[in-house]
């Protein structure tokens, strides 16, 4: 490994933001420079793990890490071309300059299209853009109670609430003729849920709806496991909430 190499691993570990724009003499000696990249998605800042680097038109075999972090070294000092590939974003070109011994950083924000990537994870994505979903997002990701997202929808044909329901731990649904009834497994009989419908407390919601309008739903099947906006003096049997993709 030559000492440019080494020296440019260890500012991938700890240099963060900026430019580094001031040659170094330990790297001056060898006549070369470096480029340190991150690569993320513009609107969420989610870092990008995938994609295809090329400079000056040649493809680099480059590894991205999995906080979008990405090392080119040995470059002749000078001006280059990079550009950058990764399926659903757009190709992003950006010029740049570098002195001998110098190792620049580089931000690479990329431009989502969606194009080429299935639908689920172009739905999925744009969940995480909508404001009135952050909240359900963030409980999701905190790990307390159940949830069904859109693309788990889609991917395994729900035609009803019921029908989603009934796949979930703790979760008792029974359908008569014409409707079904849902209550908590650790509920006594007769204690029936409470339903949340985009953040508004609703008498019901009925299990036989069709869930092609639905994002999200939410359950919490006690107490232990209730985040504080939905613990309200009715949800002693157990909350359902529904994220529809109709309300404003």
């Amino acid at each position: 490994m030559t000492r440019i190499t080494r020296r440019l691993a260890l500012l991938l570990g700890f240099v963060a933001g900026g430019s580094l724009g001031l040659a170094r003499p330990g790297l001056a000696q060898t006549g070369s420079s470096g480029l340190i990249g991150r690569v993320f998605d513009e609107r969420t800042n989610e870092a990008m793990e995938q994609g295809i680097i090329l400079i000056d038109s040649v493809r680099r075999n480059v590894q991205i890490s999995s906080q979008g972090r990405f090392v080119v070294s040995t470059l002749t000092p000078g001006r280059h071309r990079i550009e950058l590939r990764s399926v659903g974003y757009r190709p992003l070109v950006r010029e740049f300059t570098t002195a001998p011994g110098q190792v620049l950083e580089l931000p690479f924000p990329m431009v989502f299209t969606g194009a080429q990537l299935p639908e689920i994870a172009v739905e999925a994505r744009n969940s995480k853009l909508l404001p009135r979903f952050a909240g359900f997002e963030q409980r999701r990701q905190n790990g307390l109670g159940l949830y069904i997202t859109r693309d788990e929808i889609k991917a395994k044909g729900y035609m009803n609430m019921g029908y989603a329901l009934r796949t979930m731990s703790g979760v008792r649904v029974n359908c008569a003729a014409t409707d079904c009834s849902v209550r908590m497994a650790r509920s006594t009989a007769g204690c029936g849920p409470t339903y949340y419908v985009d953040g508004h407390m609703a008498r019901s919601f009925a299990e036989t709806t069709p869930i092609s309008d639905v994002q999200g739903i939410e359950v919490y099947r006690g107490a232990a496991e209730m985040p504080a906006e939905f613990a309200g003096d009715g949800a002693m049997c157990g909350v359902i909430v529904i994220w529809t993709r109709a309300a404003p």
